[in-house]
């Protein structure tokens, strides 16, 4: 349930960051927006969160932790072993839902 929990949260900080704050020089882009919108909205469209996920082409990922930068490739063995475990977690799920299916 934890680990579904913080898929989740991760999810939700990746659609908000490609929102608010797109790769690119994110304090230039909030200037031209303030702008756009007026001072009434600037506090709004402002993203001052410390972690920042954004997902890549290629399905590269680009994790900020305030100023730094760290990128996990496709490639990466981290990340093969995580998919590996949602892979896992997936035929569990559908398999008790077959169950439940043919209890039904």
């Amino acid at each position: 349930m934890i680990i579904i929990v913080v898929m989740g949260l991760i999810k939700v900080d990746v659609i908000n960051t490609n929102a608010l704050s797109p790769l690119g020089n994110t304090n230039e882009n909030y200037k031209i927006v303030s702008e756009e919108f007026g001072e009434d909205f600037s506090n709004f469209i402002k993203d001052n969160s410390f972690l920042k996920i954004y997902k890549e082409d290629g399905d590269d990922i680009l994790i900020r932790l305030g100023n730094s930068d760290f990128r996990i490739t496709n490639q990466s063995n981290f990340l093969k072993k995580i998919q590996g475990v949602f892979n896992n977690i997936s035929h569990g799920i559908n398999g008790a839902k077959e169950t439940i299916d043919k209890i039904l």
